[in-house]
């Protein structure tokens, strides 16, 4: 490490550690240290008079109400997956196929060596969401990435899938620009025996099914129920996207560290943190009229209104220049182990990239674990081009040569 980067990274260490004791100094003087991070919040939607918080609970209705033809799934249990995508063969997934569960993609990134073969695995950190950390069958949590027809067919549609067809693409000196009709989902399962260990008040599988979206996988001859935790979605309606974190409402500290944020559907609008314990129940997110309106006449089953919106994301900042921050606690904080109070999704996300080999330069790549916010940093993309803020591009397979 040189001496720079050295300085760079003990300056935020200290900055993150005076943000967190200054609260609790309890003296005149703490008022005096500087805001390092806020809570991101809702903001302007290119082209759209509703906010940032309205909007995504509109994207949010879109993916989760019933799929045409096919009511026993949702919309996006019908798009495409990394694994539909970046493949040889890409190919849109036909109807009935079976969902496609893997081990987190940040905590293989962050922990290299955790067996990726997978599908569904220990977290990084279960004992900072008091999950289980043994049990029968043994504690996990799986995951899944999903995109919709337009971004799936741009994708394909320009070679972008394997390495060699991204190689061609930075020699091209082509922009990935996705359609602004693109988004992205990323979900969290647990199985319901799990669930039940978890949140003793579930009581068994059908306390699991009466109060989750849930779904059954088939996996070496074994079927498994899961519920459904936590989901990020993210739109490209704005250039940097616009990024929203739901939480199922029972899960433990889902307010912890950053507080909930909801202008649009909830009818208590502001949750802030529990400074006195962590891991504690926030009760339910009951909705707004227009938003349970919404979502009785896109016909959603009731457990739907069983998830809370966190809060969304449209820029790296806030108007001062103070970083945002949102992460899940159950996609970042349990499954990846990463700090909630002190991550980003548009921050994160911007280091998508590829480099001349068609693959992530090493610098873009290592920002994933050091769990970025504010700004990207000025050099780390130099000799890379963006991937348009999907990270999907670390699996591309090498692909025939073109």
């Amino acid at each position: 490490m040189s001496t720079s980067t050295a300085r760079i990274s003990f300056g935020k260490t200290f900055a993150f550690l005076i943000a967190a004791i200054a609260p609790n100094a309890g003296h005149a003087d703490s008022a005096k240290f500087p805001v390092v991070t806020v809570p991101a919040q809702a903001g302007a939607v290119n082209g759209r008079s509703e906010n940032s918080d309205a909007f995504m609970w509109h994207v949010f209705t879109q993916t989760v109400t019933p799929a045409p033809g096919n009511p026993a799934l949702v919309e996006f249990e019908t798009w495409a997956s990394d694994e539909d995508t970046f493949t040889l063969k890409p190919a849109w997934p036909a109807a009935g196929a079976a969902k496609k569960l893997h081990q987190s993609l940040l905590l293989t990134v962050n922990n290299p060596h955790t067996p990726p073969a997978l599908n569904c695995s220990p977290p990084g950190n279960p004992g900072v969401g008091g999950f289980p950390l043994t049990g029968t069958p043994a504690p996990c949590i799986a995951e899944e990435t999903r995109r919709n027809r337009p971004q799936f067919d741009y994708i394909v549609k320009h070679d972008l899938y394997t390495q060699n067809g991204l190689l061609q693409a930075y020699g091209n000196k082509f922009k990935v620009d996705m359609p602004v009709s693109s988004v992205s989902v990323k979900a969290d399962w647990v199985p319901a025996q799990t669930l039940v260990q978890w949140l003793p008040q579930l009581k068994n599988a059908d306390g699991v099914k009466s109060q989750y979206y849930t779904a059954t996988v088939v996996e070496n001859g074994q079927t498994t129920t899961y519920g459904l935790v936590s989901m990020h979605i993210s739109s490209k309606q704005n250039p940097k996207w616009v990024w929203a974190t739901f939480e199922h409402q029972l899960n433990p500290g889902r307010c912890d560290s950053i507080g909930c944020y909801d202008s649009f559907g909830a009818q208590k609008p502001v949750v802030p943190p529990d400074r006195s314990q962590a891991n504690t129940q926030y009760g339910a997110c009951a909705k707004t009229d227009a938003l349970t309106s919404e979502m009785k006449n896109a016909n959603l089953a009731p457990v739907w209104a069983n998830y809370c919106l966190k809060s969304t994301q449209v820029d790296y900042t806030s108007a001062d220049g103070t970083p945002n921050v949102l992460a899940n606690s159950v996609i970042e904080g349990i499954t990846a182990n990463v700090n909630v109070a002190s991550a980003s999704c548009i921050a994160c996300h911007a280091y998508a990239s590829f480099g001349p080999g068609g693959i992530p330069r090493p610098q873009a790549k290592a920002m994933i674990s050091y769990n970025p916010n504010g700004k990207p940093i000025p050099g780390i993309l130099s000799g890379s081009q963006q991937f348009d803020f999907m990270w999907g591009v670390l699996i591309a397979p090498l692909g025939p040569r073109q």
